[in-house]
């Protein structure tokens, strides 16, 4: 009985000593981790004209409240809960109308001009999973001096401007010579706003590709480490028109230079005048104006491994519901377009399987 009691007390110390060792190996590889995803942050440039700045999301949700698709109350006040399930039925809905908190320049629709103070949300997505082949066996073994990861670097507006486009009517229209015969309105404008960028690591602490986001659309950009520059390796076309995108993006030491877009913060590689549709014509507008050293507040999850903030897996949408509608509403031709959906229900444009 005695032996038996000892063995027990050896089997457990063993073990426990085991998961230790585990955890202390682990927590130094995500220590190696969060060095690249600070060392590769990017440098992003807002534009010398912009109004509407980001924000924390915790900031951001002092302000909101839960309501259904028929604009009926769920959660008064959030408290720090949120539904947790997929759902498109709730929003995010501001206390007060649109129109007056961007009536008043100190709301919180314009952001925080102090950037350094606020967050990046770095979410990173670990490929060592446990192997179940000869090839994933490999990878796993090499995972302990190399690195198969991807991050994706997630920015937060609580407002996005629209474009403006002409109409006759009710109707979006072309302009004639430059010339609206209609008038001009603002069309797209929605509360909530999530931007990224991502990158791919699969051995090396350098990136092999950086995907930037644009919009509905975006493109992925191959690593040359001899030039210390990203260039363009295609373009992904995901809903709408297919922007063309500058064929390099340049760094600052290590870090990606971007570009956000005026008021809606799409994402370029180049200043000056980005041509997003053909027809009508619309445009984003990029350029030197502030500088956003993104390093100097990350906030960092390794997806798998530690609790998540509560708003992360919040299914709904990320502000008010569409309104001002200039033809039918499902066509979502309205001044005011529904708030986007939350990092949980975003595309991911790298997976495990094409990082090793």
């Amino acid at each position: 009985m005695i032996i038996r009691r000892q063995f027990c007390l050896f089997s457990f110390i063993f073990v426990f000593l085991l998961q230790l060792g585990v955890k202390c190996q682990r927590l130094d590889e995500f220590r190696k981790v969060e060095d690249l995803v600070k060392k590769w942050s990017p440098v992003i440039w807002l534009s010398p004209e912009e109004k509407y700045f980001p924000l924390n999301v915790d900031d951001f949700l002092k302000y909101v409240y839960v309501s259904d698709e028929n604009g009926e109350t769920v959660m008064p006040h959030l408290n720090g809960k949120l539904p947790m399930y997929i759902t498109e039925r709730f929003n995010l809905m501001t206390h007060e109308s649109v129109e007056s908190l961007l009536n008043d320049s100190t709301s919180f629709l314009h952001g925080n001009s102090n950037l350094n103070k606020v967050s990046v949300y770095a979410v990173v997505r670990h490929c060592s999973t446990s192997p179940k082949s000869e090839n994933e066996n490999r990878v796993q073994r090499n995972f302990e001096n190399n690195f198969y990861f991807h991050v994706t670097y997630w920015i937060f507006y609580p407002f996005n401007l629209g474009k403006d486009v002409c109409v006759l009517g009710r109707v979006p229209t072309l302009q004639v010579f430059n010339t609206c015969l209609g008038k001009v309105k603002t069309i797209g404008n929605h509360v909530g706003d999530w931007e990224h960028m991502s990158l791919s690591f699969v051995g090396k602490p350098i990136p092999d590709k950086l995907y930037i986001a644009a919009h509905t659309s975006g493109a992925y950009y191959i690593y040359n480490e001899k030039y210390r520059i990203f260039q363009l390796d295609g373009t992904i076309k995901k809903v709408g028109p297919r922007p063309k995108f500058p064929e390099i993006i340049r760094t600052q030491g290590e870090h990606p230079i971007v570009f956000s877009a005026n008021g809606s913060h799409g994402m370029w590689a180049t200043p000056g005048i980005q041509e997003y549709m053909k027809v009508p014509k619309v445009t984003d507008i990029t350029g030197y104006g502030t500088p956003w050293f993104t390093w100097n507040n990350l906030r960092i999850f390794h997806l798998g491994y530690e609790n998540l903030p509560y708003w992360f897996n919040f299914g709904g949408r990320w502000g008010n519901p569409k309104k001002k509608c200039l033809l039918f509403k499902k066509l979502g031709i309205c001044e005011y377009s529904d708030g986007p959906t939350g990092i949980l229900r975003k595309r991911q444009h790298f997976s495990c399987i094409n990082n090793i």
